[in-house]
């Protein structure tokens, strides 16, 4: 576990957001071995405040133990935190005080992400475009992002319109695979969750080097709202994930 006075998070999820990562937690927290914390994502390597606080590691146990009340010594400690994976300063935090730590990265088709994150954002009324303004106006939207998003609130423009950003999966991996072994890290699709529900959790406990548990499929993925994006432009969106996520 740590050798800190509280015990840290060993297991995240850490990406990628609208992947199915409220699905997969629901199901992992449903092994006997596994604690899931308060309300699936704790929010505290990307807090902003984090970087601003002088005693880092006091921020850190405070804020686990406001989210593991209900903690009875499982093996393992989850916090889905899907925006951790997302930026170097994330992993980085996380890595320093969690350096053992296990992942289990949860991916899906870039462009549907999205898709997806846009329509969260505009239920939500944090966006006033259409959807092929919103992409098209990102990069301008987005200047700054790597440098200004650790320290931005979590009602900024660098979370709520980095629809195209967060589908870079391959920089956000090397990132990981900076701070922690690949023999630490399981990458799997919404698409495997969905369709081998049995065999992908079988593979994530042998990852884990946990006894096998039945965890019944149950729908519990998000509705994703209808948002209408033609088919070529779903296309430019492919074509940006292949010149740019390199």
């Amino acid at each position: 576990m740590s050798h800190n006075t509280f015990p840290l998070p060993n297991l995240f999820i850490p990406g990628v957001q609208k992947a199915g990562t409220t699905a997969l937690a629901s199901f992992l927290s449903q092994h006997e071995d596994i604690c899931l914390v308060d309300n699936k994502e704790a929010h505290v390597f990307d807090a902003p405040e984090l970087l601003r606080t002088k005693d880092k590691k006091a921020f850190i146990e405070q804020a686990y133990m406001r989210k593991l009340g209900h903690y009875k010594g499982e093996r393992y400690i989850l916090d889905a935190t899907p925006i951790t994976m997302l930026h170097p300063t994330f992993v980085k935090e996380c890595a320093g005080a969690c350096p053992n730590a296990m992942h289990v990265v949860m991916l899906r088709d870039p462009v549907e992400r999205a898709i997806s994150h846009y329509a969260m954002s505009k239920k939500k009324g944090r966006e006033d475009l259409e959807p092929l303004a919103a992409f098209w106006s990102e990069r301008q939207r987005m200047i700054g992002f790597y440098e200004n998003l650790p320290t931005s609130e979590f009602k900024s423009e660098y979370r709520d319109h980095s629809y195209l950003i967060r589908g870079r999966y391959k920089r956000q991996l090397r990132t990981l695979y900076r701070f922690f072994p690949k023999n630490n890290v399981k990458v799997i699709t919404q698409e495997c969750l969905l369709n081998k529900h049995t065999e992908t959790l079988e593979d994530i406990f042998d990852f884990l080097s946990l006894p096998q548990q039945t965890i019944k499929d149950e729908r519990v993925f998000a509705s994703n709202q209808s948002v209408h994006v033609p088919r070529w432009a779903r296309m430019l969106m492919y074509f940006y994930f292949l010149v740019s996520d390199r």
